[in-house]
């Protein structure tokens, strides 16, 4: 019962939030199509109208009704259901942009209507004027408006563009990010060694084999010391691993390639998923145990939980690290996979400050935002105050360290909608460096 009532809900939430955008961009579009007839100014652009009035009603139900009346959730039916989803974004965030900007403008518009109302209010005693004659000024005035208006609608064909450019390219745009990682009292043997990190391949994302045999291909082409997955393998099924166990058979460091699990994993069949990347890819799969390596006698803690997080509690972070032999020098490294970055704060920070490093992911930097230099923000910090790169943040209670770090990736797949704007699919690798 409950099940159906969130399924209600969310059907529900998906037909009428982009039927009410959707209506608002159209009621400001047919304002200004309305214009320029009166004005007798070519094209008329008139034939836009119906056109768009069927797209208002039918657009709103295509992803509700392919959710409800479909296996959305298969691997075979890829090509529709990329096709339905690539459709549904280019033609509704672009329209969430534009909103923005429209909403902006009526907000001006309407500080405006306030701000004239109150100057009225307060001439109200003042001595009747006479009305002013039009001057040819004013016929400027409204001119230079209407080609403002012109040039704004014009505009807005810009996020369309943008969109479909993320649709077909900045999915696949991967980028390496170089990241020094700086650790308090690292031992002298550990300096200098590189570890790869990959997390949210949603291998249900991709169309096919390509792209992750191109991701593999640049993580070994950085020769990482060890490698290592942070959750999220597939969508909701272990039938669309085929599409990345032959590229992820290719993945090899010297000290290994070791994963996590995440919130989508639980999804599909667990075991299926776990047992097929063991039997079938070079990962070893950490969940709640750990890997000590030792280097030259000094010792390199990994440490992987399963899931918890979104709805889910399967990590047993105490059960992780039980066993595990740590220097009473404090002078090995700890370094924590786990998919969702809130267990940093949930069960790291709070009772766990010997490990010195938590790799996650789960964001995916939300896939829309902007990361221009110092400007920084992506949908995901909606929900998530650490949502992207690296966090560092005083350590609770420890004898020897000041300080734990974070590292939120950015994920390769993609979930929801093929599309990313803004926030390019990441690949990580990070050097060890003595604080």
């Amino acid at each position: 019962m409950r099940s159906a009532f969130f399924l209600t809900f969310f059907l529900a939430v998906t037909a009428v939030v982009p039927l009410l955008l959707d209506y608002y961009v159209y009621r400001h579009w047919r304002s200004f199509v309305s214009s320029r007839r009166e004005t007798n100014r070519p094209p008329p652009l008139g034939w836009t109208l119906p056109l768009y009035r069927v797209t208002l009603f039918v657009m709103p139900l295509v992803a509700p009704l392919y959710f409800l009346f479909s296996n959305w959730w298969d691997v075979e039916p890829k090509l529709i259901r990329w096709m339905i989803m690539s459709v549904w974004g280019v033609y509704y965030v672009p329209k969430g942009l534009i909103a923005i900007g429209l909403g902006l403008r009526d907000a001006w518009r309407g500080a405006g209507w306030i701000r004239s109302k109150l100057n009225t209010a307060s001439r109200s005693n003042a001595e009747p004027r006479a009305e002013p004659t039009p001057s040819p000024s004013d016929h400027r005035v409204r001119t230079r408006r209407e080609f403002l208006r012109e040039i704004g609608w014009g505009t807005a064909s810009v996020p369309f563009v943008m969109v479909g450019y993320s649709l077909f390219r900045t999915v696949e745009a991967f980028q390496v990010r170089n990241i020094p990682l700086a650790i308090e009292n690292l031992p002298r043997q550990l300096e200098g060694l590189t570890i790869a990190q990959l997390s949210d391949l949603h291998a249900g994302s991709f169309f096919d084999d390509r792209p992750a045999r191109e991701i593999v291909s640049l993580v070994q082409n950085l020769r990482p010391d060890l490698i290592t997955i942070t959750g999220d393998y597939v969508n909701s099924d272990a039938a669309e691993l085929p599409l990345v166990e032959e590229a992820l058979r290719q993945l090899d460091a010297p000290l290994g390639v070791y994963g996590c699990l995440g919130n989508h994993d639980h999804y599909a069949d667990v075991a299926q998923v776990r047992g097929r990347l063991e039997q079938q890819t070079p990962i070893h799969m950490l969940v709640n145990s750990h890997q000590t390596f030792a280097i030259d006698g000094a010792r390199l803690h990994l440490i992987g939980t399963d899931n918890t997080g979104f709805n889910q509690e399967f990590g047993d972070l105490q059960a992780a690290v039980d066993g595990m032999t740590v220097s009473e020098g404090g002078d090995d490294v700890q370094i924590l996979l786990a998919h969702v970055p809130t267990f940093w704060d949930t069960h790291v920070r709070p009772s766990h400050p010997a490990i010195d490093v938590m790799l996650c992911g789960h964001t995916h930097g939300g896939q829309v935002g902007i990361e221009l230099g110092p400007m920084r923000w992506g949908l995901a910090r909606i929900a998530y105050e650490r949502w992207a790169g690296l966090y560092a943040e005083p350590a609770l209670n420890h004898p020897t360290r000041s300080q734990q770090q974070l590292y939120v990736n950015r994920g390769v797949g993609t979930v929801g909608p093929p599309l990313r704007m803004g926030i390019r699919p990441e690949i990580t690798a990070f050097t060890l460096r003595r604080a």
